[in-house]
């Protein structure tokens, strides 16, 4: 029976492989967040490019999205159900989109900022703002709002 033998190269190697591992996961290292914290705002980031995904591709143009978790800092439970609530604002979007209005959300929406500090929508520039409260949906505050502002 022949043995294996590895060479030091290869046992290095591995060591290399772990250590250059993705920037994401040693900014949540560094996070001083309590862990179960951090997997909530990662889940909720998740959902949030998904929800942005599927309003991206009923208007034909891509939008990015992201949760200003400073101006959530009193959503409860450590952000959990924020892309939920924020959800509402985009269906809004899809909805000014499937009326036939799509241009002008391509040429006026470029991102989706979700918080939760209630201030319900806004556009500066390019992008779409939407402070969410806890229980509500924004749908059609921010139809109104893109209605007006669009």
């Amino acid at each position: 029976m022949k043995r294996r033998m590895f060479t030091l190269p290869a046992m290095f190697a591995g060591v290399f492989l772990v250590a250059s591992g993705p920037a994401p996961a040693i900014a949540v290292l560094a996070d001083d967040r309590p862990l179960s914290e951090q997997r909530v705002r990662q889940a909720e980031e998740r959902q949030l490019q998904q929800e942005v995904a599927f309003t991206s591709n009923q208007c034909g143009t891509a939008i990015r999205a992201s949760i200003n978790w400073g101006a959530s800092s009193s959503w409860p439970n450590a952000g959990k159900g924020i892309a939920k609530a924020c959800d509402g604002a985009l269906s809004a979007v899809e909805a000014i989109c499937r009326s036939g209005d799509a241009n002008k959300v391509k040429s006026k929406i470029r991102s989706f900022q979700c918080s939760g500090n209630g201030s319900g929508p806004s556009l500066s520039g390019s992008t779409l703002r939407y402070g969410a409260r806890p229980g509500s949906n924004g749908f059609s505050q921010t139809r109104s709002y893109l209605e007006r502002a669009l």
